[in-house]
């Protein structure tokens, strides 16, 4: 394989990871946990991403449409 066509590939795939929108939570959400994070003293390891997660997911809204799947 030539090694020109695995760059392009490579750079194909990179740029169609950062074209596809990431979903986050809403910056009021974001702000909360972070306010609460910053009065909690983390031990270890991962801690404070676990913490970030839970907060996130405990404060936002689950979605109320149904989910939409492919017809084959």
């Amino acid at each position: 394989m030539k090694p020109e066509f695995v760059l392009v590939t490579v750079v194909m795939c990179l740029a169609m990871i950062s074209v596809t929108p990431a979903l986050t939570a809403p910056r009021h959400i974001q702000d909360l946990c972070y306010e609460k994070a910053r009065h909690v003293t983390f031990w270890h390891r991962g801690d404070r991403e676990a913490f970030m997660a839970n907060c996130i997911a405990n404060h936002t809204p689950t979605p109320t449409e149904k989910r939409k799947y492919r017809k084959y």
